[in-house]
């Protein structure tokens, strides 16, 4: 009988994939789908390429891995290694090395990195990996505004401040770098997220015709998808269902003024970017002023720019530094606890607010009868102190700024030469002064979860 040999599998292409799109845009799911496919292994935001781009080649000098799996654990997630050991991986030397790494693993063609992060980065994508291949999602903006806000219930990540800001010049930028990489003839696919939940198939078969590989069946199912790159966080646990299907959201409401904005700016982007949303608008709708996007884009530069330098101390500060940082930062996230409404608060300790106020007009009283010349500064510590053991940070640091200004008040009515004369100096002082009590209620705050949670036994 004639045996027919099995055909070889075809060697890895040349060039890497990246998976873009705004965070809660439904990248993670279009990954999941995608690495279904037996020749596709993409990566799970490494975000190697998420750095402030005058820098990148001087990280690309130093312990860049090691950082790297510091800051986001790509090489553990994805299972290149196991403990604090690079060995075996002493050929990756760039970020290509790594893609083509982890698909030669999988025993896949297509390789790459999905990120919602990249969507600033398209242009330097494109310059750092010629010839490399882009699908971008797109979703509903008050679709993506009303999952940041219900994973922001379990994700403090998704609580920081500017949140909507960095939305929304990541979706400007995206459209921007997106024409500008049609322009010099990358290869560029747009995905939405309506027709991957909706339309699976035809979404997926796309997707397939433009990698130049043949559909496979299992990319419509998420049945026994490996989702271990994936955060173990409580925004992926939709995901981890298995199911594709159109999430709930929990009853947030976006308020009119946001809604509105998001309106607007969802008219300006349907127009730049062929329509690619399900509400279709107008030419009549009204689009963000000019004002209105020249603010809209400084802030989010700026907290773009915020996140680039936290990014660059991750980089190049003293790794002994990060790891202290990360613990304390951990130790003090760890401690928090639900809180409970001022009201209620108030109600209950009532007697520790008026012991505290008591403490604080005695110190201050004797602060002025004794002068300047005597320091009482640790008496001025006793109430923001007894707020924080006794009741919870928020009030001890009520607690701090309240005793930071009557201490200022009552040196500037003891020296008013110096205070009034130079206010700069006054403030620097009083602003210290905070500095010091905020930190003793910050200790005093996780002392007193500490002793909450200790289970004592009866004798």
């Amino acid at each position: 009988m004639l045996e027919i040999p099995e055909k070889p599998k075809s060697s890895l292409k040349t060039a890497p994939v990246f998976v873009v799109g705004p965070l809660r845009s439904g990248t993670s799911l279009l990954y999941a789908l995608l690495n279904q496919h037996p020749e596709i292994a993409l990566m799970y935001e490494c975000d190697v390429w998420n750095f402030p781009r005058m820098f990148s080649n001087l990280r690309f000098r130093g312990d860049w891995k090691a950082r790297l799996e510091f800051f986001s654990q790509p090489f553990s997630r994805h299972r290149l290694i196991y403990g604090d050991s690079f060995r075996g991986l002493e050929h990756v030397r760039t970020p290509h090395d790594l893609y083509k790494t982890f698909a030669e693993v999988r025993d896949a063609r297509v390789f790459g990195e999905k990120s919602p992060f990249y969507c600033t980065r398209l242009a330097h994508l494109a310059q750092n990996h010629p010839g490399a291949a882009f699908i971008l999602i797109w979703r509903e903006p008050l679709e993506v505004h009303r999952s940041i806000l219900d994973a922001a219930s379990g994700s403090y990540f998704f609580r920081r401040p500017g949140m909507l800001s960095r939305f929304i010049y990541a979706q400007e930028q995206m459209i921007r770098e997106g024409e500008q990489l049609k322009q010099t003839g990358a290869r560029v696919y747009h995905v939405t997220y309506d027709d991957l939940i909706d339309r699976t198939e035809v979404c997926c078969r796309g997707i397939c015709d433009f990698l130049e590989i043949e559909f496979d069946g299992k990319m419509l199912s998420l049945a026994g998808a490996d989702l271990s790159a994936v955060f173990r966080a409580p925004q992926h646990e939709y995901l981890r269902r298995g199911k594709i299907e159109r999430r709930e959201f929990s009853a947030h409401e976006d308020g009119p003024r946001i809604h509105r904005k998001l309106e607007r700016y969802r008219t300006r982007w349907n127009r730049l970017n062929g329509r690619k949303f399900r509400h279709r608008t107008d030419v009549s709708d009204p689009e963000p002023s000019l004002p209105e996007r020249m603010r809209d884009r400084l802030a989010g530069l700026i907290w773009y720019g915020f996140d680039g330098v936290k990014r660059l101390g991750f980089e190049f500060l003293p790794l002994p530094w990060l790891r202290t940082y990360r613990q304390i930062k951990s130790w003090f996230r760890n401690g928090q606890t639900e809180r409970t409404t001022l009201a209620e608060e108030l109600g209950g300790h009532k007697a520790t607010i008026l012991l505290s106020l008591a403490i604080l007009t005695g110190v201050a009283i004797a602060d002025h009868l004794t002068g300047p010349a005597v320091s009482l500064m640790a008496f001025y510590v006793i109430p923001p102190a007894i707020l924080a053991l006794i009741i919870n940070k928020r009030w001890g640091t009520a607690g701090a700024v309240i005793s930071t200004v009557v201490w200022a008040f009552v040196q500037n009515a003891d020296n008013p030469f110096i205070n009034r004369a130079h206010l700069g100096i006054m403030l620097w002082d009083g602003v210290m002064r905070f500095l010091v009590m905020q930190i003793i209620v910050l200790l005093l705050e996780r002392i007193r979860v500490e002793i909450k949670s200790e289970k004592f036994s009866g004798d």
